[in-house]
């Protein structure tokens, strides 16, 4: 190698993926020996960054690799001083969509928990609300695709379990209310000149009791 040739290392952690890359030589009929070996030196560990990257980053370091290989075929064979910069730039790139997919996989997982939080509040609503608005929430969960898209289901199925107990407490008032009025009825009115504030369970275990009286008679 000439004299201060950069040293082409191995990145440390740099894994060896299952289809490396092709990273092509440079095309010249007085291509130099150590130009040869520099290649030599690199390209395993220029194809191993580029089979362990994907998408964008992959295509910058092919663009990159491809422009140096151009520059020395057309005979500028001292720009083989840079395949240590390709390598870092592979490098570089590499911790990058590590990072990215650290986060997509976080994202992903607040995702997911959030998902299970609304779909455990549909299965407790299941009994509650009507069916149709179930099934309509149901298909919303599972077409959301964001955060604020299963958030916003969530508030809306608190809201209709909210509006169906709403619903369910003022029935069990109205039949506690009738309850009431045919005890009253069917009670002497001698008995019911002051008549005490009962719950609705003192006013059925009454009517169950008049009742049970009336049938022994």
């Amino acid at each position: 190698m000439p004299p201060g040739f950069p040293a082409i290392v191995r990145p440390q952690g740099l894994t060896r993926p299952a289809n490396p890359g092709m990273v092509a030589e440079p095309e010249h009929h007085h291509l130099p020996a150590w130009v040869r070996r520099a290649f030599g030196l690199a390209r395993p560990i220029l194809a191993d960054e580029l089979g362990s990257l994907s998408g964008d980053a992959r295509g910058k370091l092919e663009d990159a690799i491809a422009e140096l290989n151009s520059v020395i075929s057309s005979g500028k064979f001292s720009q083989a001083f840079r395949y240590a910069d390709l390598i870092a730039l592979g490098e570089r790139l590499l911790a990058d969509q590590r990072r990215e997919q650290a986060e997509t996989a976080r994202v992903q997982r607040t995702l997911e928990a959030a998902r299970k939080r609304v779909n455990d509040q549909l299965r407790d609503a299941a009994t509650q609300v009507p069916q149709e608005t179930w099934s309509r929430l149901s298909k919303s969960l599972r077409s959301a695709t964001d955060l604020e898209g299963i958030s916003a289901v969530g508030e809306e199925v608190t809201a209709s379990l909210s509006s169906a107990r709403s619903v369910q407490e003022r029935r069990r008032e109205r039949e506690i209310h009738r309850t009431r009025t045919r005890i009253q009825r069917s009670t002497p009115r001698s008995q019911t000149s002051a008549p005490p504030a009962e719950d609705w369970v003192e006013v059925l275990r009454r009517l169950q009791e008049e009742m049970t009286a009336g049938s022994a008679t």
